[in-house]
């Protein structure tokens, strides 16, 4: 029953929905901050907000943090162009509607999928192509 319900819900699954629920509200505050404050302003308290996270992590990581380089260097830029999109993020919060800004920069896994193919030398099958330009095609409709 187990390995029944592990095909159906897989663990990775459970952390997506958690993730969307998380982004979900973040989305919204996002809006409801851009409109009371500067995307820097934002971007700061943001970062402050992460404190906690990140102390939990550190608990739960026994204070211990890989010094791979390549791990290390991949972490850090990580944290530098998640920055500098959530600025762009909260510039476009501040000018836009929530309900459009939102989906179209949910589109970002688009860029993931082709620094995958390009540079992981990944593959995409014919239904994952179309699911990827359907997505594309979105942002022209959202943004009418």
């Amino acid at each position: 029953m187990d390995k029944i319900k592990n095909q159906y819900f897989p663990r990775w699954l459970s952390y997506a929905v958690l993730c969307i629920l998380s982004w979900g509200v973040w989305g919204g505050l996002s809006k409801l901050g851009a409109d009371k404050m500067t995307p820097m302003q934002l971007q700061v308290l943001f970062t402050i907000g992460m404190i906690p996270v990140v102390l939990a992590a550190l608990i739960q990581l026994r204070w211990k943090v890989d010094r791979d380089l390549w791990g290390v260097t991949y972490g850090i830029l990580n944290g530098v162009f998640t920055g500098l999109g959530l600025l762009a993020y909260y510039a476009a919060m501040a000018r836009g509607k929530a309900s459009i800004v939102g989906p179209v920069t949910a589109l970002f896994p688009l860029l993931t999928v082709m620094l995958a193919l390009f540079l992981l030398k990944e593959r995409m099958n014919k239904v994952q192509k179309a699911g990827a330009f359907v997505a594309l095609v979105s942002i022209f409709i959202l943004s009418r």
